[in-house]
């Protein structure tokens, strides 16, 4: 932790993430100033921030791209180096605050990123039980073949009654299908949850609205809502892409101007799903076709679905920002 004022450093020193003992800190050593802080976004979320504003401080949570950042401190990165680096480009001016989101969106926000890490979870375990299967010479009856018809109600009672020639193997399949249950019945519990979130007033005309878009469902239009939150903070629809993730790297210079993949930085959760939706559009709407044949012509695969992608959420945008001003 670092205090500066606005000509100089004053002390960096070491405490645990407690507002209320920083405050009392900042009180005894340095009565009557008016106190600014600041930190990078990520692990410590936005309670820190709120508690603190609440205690009267005025805090910054920063993105830790925007922090300017010399080759030094990339290459010996240190938690003094970095508060000093944090101080002073808040003394300096240099950075602009993420917007903090309402306390209601971000837990409305965290059911929706909880079914995400249960979507995740349950892949990783159909791949774990199909592994197992491989490694121990176990093969799929002739109407398992076809893998649509894997993970079926018939296909999981299949899974049950496998026995292997031990039985530590047996028991070891059977742990597996049981925690598979325990996924699927979770991720059923967070699905019936979110249907009826995205029922009420604070989401209901705006969810509806959105699911009328080509490829967008109740999942991704809620997962809008709720990471997107107050879509006024976008001046328009090129920062509304940008905060997403759908627009390319790009370097210029003279004449030349060069745009090369997507930028690293990005809301990945939407972005994800946003990729996905483009490609039910393209599949499902002659438009989206029409529109990524025309970009095909020109550049390479993902290229073209990133600019059919921000088609789409340009509609999103104006969709969102059209019923905020009903």
């Amino acid at each position: 932790m670092t205090i500066d004022t606005d000509e100089f450093t004053l002390q960096t020193f070491s405490q645990n993430p407690d507002p209320e003992n920083l405050v009392k800190h900042l009180r005894k050593k340095y009565p009557g100033g008016k106190y600014i802080a600041g930190y990078e976004a990520g692990y410590f979320g936005y309670d820190i921030q709120r508690k603190l504003e609440a205690l009267g401080v005025e805090c910054m949570v920063i993105h830790p791209s925007d922090i300017p950042t010399t080759h030094k401190e990339k290459d010996q990165k240190r938690d003094p180096r970095d508060s000093r680096k944090i101080a002073r480009a808040i003394r300096n001016k240099e950075v602009t605050p993420i917007w903090i989101p309402p306390v209601e969106t971000e837990q409305d926000r965290q059911l929706l990123r909880t079914r995400e890490a249960l979507s995740r979870d349950q892949t990783r375990m159909k791949n774990r039980i199909k592994s197992f299967l491989q490694i121990h010479g176990i093969k799929y009856p002739v109407i398992f073949n076809n893998s649509g018809s894997h993970w079926s109600r018939r296909f999981m009672r299949w899974l049950e009654g496998i026995e292997l020639e031990e039985l530590s193997g047996t028991e070891s399949l059977r742990c597996m299908v049981r925690h598979l249950y325990y996924l699927r019945g979770e991720l059923l519990m967070v699905n019936k949850h979110i249907r009826t979130l995205s029922k009420s007033d604070v989401y209901h005309k705006k969810c509806l609205k959105l699911i009328k878009l080509r490829g967008i469902g109740i999942i991704t239009a809620m997962s809008i809502l709720t990471e997107v939150g107050n879509v006024h903070r976008f001046r328009k629809a090129d920062n509304f892409r940008s905060f997403i993730g759908f627009i390319p790297r790009s370097n210029s210079s003279g004449d030349k101007d060069y745009q090369g993949k997507i930028t690293k930085r990005a809301n990945t959760h939407l972005r994800k799903l946003l990729i996905e939706a483009t490609w039910s559009a393209i599949k499902y709407d002659p438009y989206y076709l029409q529109l990524y044949r025309n970009y095909r012509k020109r550049m390479n695969q993902n290229k073209a679905l990133i600019r059919t992608g921000g088609n789409l959420i340009n509609q999103i945008y104006c969709c969102l920002k059209n019923e905020s001003e009903e």
